[in-house]
């Protein structure tokens, strides 16, 4: 199987995991399971239990052979191009802008809030410049760059650990109890949305 087209949606390669069986592909694709009747919560918890998985990846990626290195990289570099964009996307076009309306006065969120967009801001750089490094793998790096390479792996795959226990232990418990059903309904509206092809402009 070819590598992964830089941009397009992330997919697990069967041959990057010789040893994966067919239970564990299957797995792997309920966490991304996109359809029109996931329910908002379910499909951000699909999303978040596969970075956690593609985390485990990233702290191996420097025990596996040369060979596994690279199909490895090509695989997670088109994960941290897509698809961990898209679970950003997801709480902030979805489920902020909801959750920011449900506030009561007291509950004092403002610096939760502030402090989740600035986490945001700092995945999105951190996890372009580790797609690019991943690339780079893919073709090929010398070991000392290789070294560096798994060395901010595993820092990466910390802080989305740490990242997601404290979203789990503030933002997500509060948001099930404060969303209602319309919320929800116009969640998945959004979603769909930013999942629809654009259609390309007359005579384009």
């Amino acid at each position: 199987m070819s590598p992964p087209v830089a941009g397009e949606p992330f997919a697990m390669d069967p041959s990057a995991f010789p040893a994966a069986s067919p239970a564990l592909l299957h797995l792997l694709a309920a966490l991304t399971r996109d359809e029109d009747d996931t329910g908002p919560f379910e499909r951000l918890q699909g999303q978040r239990l596969m970075l956690l998985a593609v985390c485990a990846l990233l702290d191996s990626l420097a025990d596996a052979c040369q060979p596994l290195q690279q199909r490895m990289a090509a695989s997670l570099a088109s994960y941290l191009q897509t698809d961990f964009p898209a679970m950003i996307a997801e709480e902030e076009d979805g489920l902020l802008p909801l959750l920011r309306a449900r506030l009561l006065l007291g509950d004092d969120f403002d610096q939760v809030l502030r402090q989740m967009d600035e986490e945001h801001r700092l995945d999105r750089r951190q996890a372009a410049l580790l797609a690019a490094d991943c690339e780079a793998l893919a073709g090929g790096l010398l070991p000392d760059e290789a070294a560096v390479l798994f060395s901010a792996c595993r820092a990466f795959a910390e802080q989305q650990r740490r990242h997601l226990a404290w979203e789990d232990a503030t933002v997500l418990p509060l948001a099930r109890s404060r969303l209602t059903a319309a919320d929800l309904a116009q969640w998945n509206r959004r979603a769909r949305a930013r999942r629809k092809p654009r259609t390309a402009a007359p005579g384009a």
